[in-house]
């Protein structure tokens, strides 16, 4: 005879389908195929070799040490500010821009019926801004 079989339930539940995010809708809409992923390693023309692009070692903080120094001009000297330290302001700037991007486009990917617990910082009384 045959080993017998025996079917066991599983454990947890199997994993639900997560939503589109608004980029993958406008891509489905448009008929536009994924991305495919960039390489690691660039080309790094200051040091004539290959670098990461991000991490250790990478280009951006090869570009930043070579940087040392940087003309006054500008938006700098209206200010009265140190070069370095707006750059720094701007790029700090640019990467809380891009962190709000990523929560808004978290919370648009909320199904409808998750939408009537999140509230939104600066709507009017706390009310739960509508789209």
């Amino acid at each position: 005879m045959p080993a017998a079989l025996q079917v066991l339930p599983r454990e947890k539940p199997c994993p639900t389908e997560k939503p589109k995010t608004k980029w993958e809708k406008f891509r489905d809409e448009r008929g536009m195929n994924p991305r495919k992923k960039r390489s690691r390693l660039i080309f790094d023309p200051i040091t004539n070799d290959w670098a990461p692009r991000w991490g250790k070692d990478s280009v951006k903080k090869i570009e930043d040490k070579h940087n040392w120094i940087m003309e006054e001009k500008g938006i700098h000297r209206k200010a009265g500010v140190d070069p370095f330290t707006f750059e720094r302001g701007v790029k700090k700037a640019k990467q809380e821009k891009q962190n709000l991007a990523e929560v808004k486009n978290s919370v648009s990917a909320l199904a409808p019926s998750a939408m009537r617990d999140v509230k939104i910082l600066g709507a009017k009384g706390g009310e739960v801004a509508k789209k």
